[in-house]
């Protein structure tokens, strides 16, 4: 066993490592918000909490083979962003709505799980779409679609909505009593660029060994 790895363990010994992992676990789960999508001919029935969706330029990272990694492009806010001036990936635009998302499914230790309040990411066409879905209800909010995506290449939140009625905030709620829209300010909030700059190191043999020592050179005003 090597000295450095044996120190490492000496340190991360104790009932004290195991509190900080908890406080750890708690912080990612209360900051965790379940997205919305379909697999390729997958259907369900979805019911819209509100309407206008808040619009924002994102990156999806692929990290450890993982695509589940939305980060706010910080030039929304005026801030340089390493995704875009390191990694080159060009951001794009989507927009958000609160969903219920009636499929039934069970998690591995058994639990059944229904009606869950989710976040729907809708892209550019998607969102054209809906538009005009809205127009035609008069609003989103409490219409129930029959959601399918037809194929791979179809939006992974569906591409044909089959209208299933309009339910009231009281119908919703025997359904889940949770019909508060998602706070998008803080479900979407950008991160620091240095906090993105510190998750892209930790990850940069993830994600195919990425650079980023030129990166404060680029931006006077950056500062990591």
């Amino acid at each position: 066993m090597s000295g450095s790895f044996k120190d490492l363990i000496n340190k991360k010994r104790g009932y004290d490592e195991l509190a900080k992992k908890e406080e750890e676990f708690e912080e990612r789960r209360k900051s965790f918000v379940n997205r919305f999508w379909l697999p390729p001919e997958g259907n369900t029935k979805i019911i819209f909490l509100d309407d206008d969706p808040p619009i924002i330029e994102e990156h999806q990272l692929k990290i450890g083979g993982d695509w589940r990694n939305w980060l706010t492009c910080l030039r929304l806010i005026g801030e340089a962003c390493p995704i875009c001036d390191v990694l080159e990936d060009t951001p794009y635009t989507v927009g958000f709505y609160t969903v219920i998302d009636t499929a039934v499914w069970t998690d591995k230790k058994g639990n059944e799980h229904r009606n869950e309040k989710k976040l729907f990411p809708a892209k550019f066409k998607a969102l054209q779409m809906l538009r005009r879905l809205s127009e035609k209800r008069g609003s989103l909010v409490g219409c129930c679609f029959d959601v399918y995506r037809s194929s791979k290449d179809a939006f992974n939140t569906g591409d044909v909505f089959d209208f299933e009625g309009k339910l009231d905030m009281e119908q919703i709620k025997k359904l889940n009593e949770d019909i508060e829209p998602f706070d998008y300010a803080e479900v979407l909030a950008p991160k620091t660029p240095a906090e993105i700059k510190e998750l892209l190191q930790k990850n940069a043999e993830k994600m195919g060994g990425v650079d980023f020592s030129e990166y404060e050179k680029e931006d006077d005003e950056v500062k990591f």
